[in-house]
C-alpha cells in the first residue's frame, strides 16, 4: 500500500492552471448568457419572461470538456507522487555479508546431519536466490576472519562454503562482535545499504550492546538465523565420536534461546529459526527487500516516482469529443 502521507507535487506551479481553467469557464459562460447579451436592451424583469428553452438540462458543453482537460493536464504536469522511484537492478546491488559461526557447538546433531551442515545448505540456498548479487562470507568463533570479500560470483562462494569446518578456527569460543565489526567495515564502503546475516546457535547476551551501537550508527540491517533446539544434542567429532567432559559424559549443546531473545529485544535484530523447507529463506528475502525499500525512501537523493504521466490517458480520451459535429468553442 502506498503511503499517502508522502503525497505531494513535484512541480506545484503547474497547479495554477486549475484556477485558470475555472476562470476561463466563468468567462465563457458569462459571455454566452442571455442576461449578458440582452443587458441594456431588455429590462431584466421582462427578460425572465421572454426566455424560452431554458427550463431543461443544459447538458455538457464544449467549454466543459476544455476545462476538464485543462484541470487534468495541469494536475499531471504538476507531477503528483507519493513514493520513491525504484532503482533498476537495486536488488542485484544490495550487498549481503554472511557470518557463519564455527564454534564446536555447531557440530551438534539435534539438527540433521549437524547444525553446521544445515547452515551450509542454507547458505547455498540463499546464494542460489542471489545470483549476480554482491555477497561476502565471514566465519567466527573466538575470533573472526574474512573468507571472501563482497563478490557477485556465487560459484566462488560455494567452493569456500563446502570446506567450512569448526576445526579451522584458531581460537575456540563464540564471539560475534569481531564479525559484526568486520562486516560493518565492508558494508561502509558500499553505496547501497546492506545486510548482515548470522548463521548461529546463539549470541551471548553480553554481545547485545555491540549490536545496539551498530544499529544506531549504520543503516545496515542485521539478522540471525538460529540452528538447534532447546533440548540440545551431543557434539559430533571426526570419526563418529562425540565430545565428552572430564567425567566421560557426552557434552550436550543447547540452543542459546535466551541470548537470541536478548539480541532481538535490545538491538531490534530479526531472529528466525532454520526450517526444513525454504520458508526461512523466503522470510530473509522479504526482510532484505523491505530494508532496501525503506532505506531508499529515507534517502533524500532518491528520485520520486512521477505518476502524472498516467493522466495523459483521460486527456486523450476527452479530445475524442472534438470529433462530434458542431463541438467547437
Amino acid at each position: 500500500m502506498p503511503d499517502l502521507g508522502d503525497f505531494h507535487f513535484l512541480r506545484p506551479e503547474w497547479l495554477l492552471g486549475v484556477p485558470g481553467a475555472l476562470f476561463l469557464a466563468f468567462l465563457v459562460r458569462s459571455a454566452s448568457s442571455l442576461e449578458r447579451q440582452w443587458r441594456g436592451v431588455i429590462a431584466p424583469h421582462l427578460l425572465a419572461h421572454l426566455k424560452v428553452g431554458t427550463g431543461g438540462r443544459a447538458g455538457v458543453r464544449p467549454i466543459d470538456g476544455i476545462v476538464a482537460m485543462l484541470i487534468i493536464a495541469s494536475t499531471g504536469l504538476a507531477g503528483p507522487t507519493w513514493e520513491r522511484e525504484e532503482t533498476p537492478f537495486s536488488e542485484d546491488t544490495s550487498p549481503l555479508v554472511l557470518a557463519v559461526q564455527l564454534s564446536q557447538t555447531m557440530d551438534a546433531v539435534d539438527v540433521a546431519p549437524t547444525r553446521l551442515e544445515r547452515a551450509k545448505q542454507k547458505v547455498r540456498d540463499l546464494l542460489e536466490r542471489r545470483k549476480g548479487a554482491r555477497t561476502a562470507l565471514l566465519v567466527y568463533a573466538g575470533t573472526a576472519h574474512v573468507v571472501l570479500p563482497l563478490t557477485d560470483d556465487p560459484s566462488v562462494l560455494e567452493t569456500f562454503v563446502t570446506e567450512l569446518a569448526t576445526n579451522l578456527m584458531p581460537v575456540a569460543g563464540n564471539d560475534p562482535v569481531p564479525a559484526l565489526q568486520l562486516a560493518e567495515t565492508m558494508l561502509a564502503k558500499e553505496e547501497t545499504p546492506g545486510s548482515l546475516l548470522f548463521f548461529t546457535d546463539g549470541i551471548p547476551a553480553e554481545a547485545a550492546e555491540a549490536f545496539v551501537v551498530h544499529r544506531d550508527r549504520t543503516a545496515d540491517a542485521v539478522m540471525a538465523l538460529a540452528f538447534g533446539t532447546s533440548e540440545g544434542a551431543p557434539i559430533r567429532l571426526p570419526g563418529d565420536r562425540f565430545a565428552t567432559d572430564a567425567s566421560g559424559r557426552r557434552i550436550v549443546a543447547r540452543l542459546d534461546r535466551e541470548g537470541l531473545e536478548t539480541l532481538a529485544d535490545r538491538a531490534d535484530v530479526w531472529v528466525g529459526s532454520a526450517t526444513v523447507d525454504q520458508a526461512d529463506i523466503d522470510r530473509i528475502d522479504r526482510r532484505m527487500e523491505r530494508h532496501l525499500r525503506s532505506a531508499r525512501e529515507d534517502d533524500p537523493g532518491a528520485r520520486w516516482s512521477d505518476v502524472g504521466y498516467w493522466l495523459a490517458w483521460p486527456v486523450a480520451l476527452l479530445t475524442l469529443l472534438w470529433f462530434r459535429k458542431g463541438w467547437t468553442v
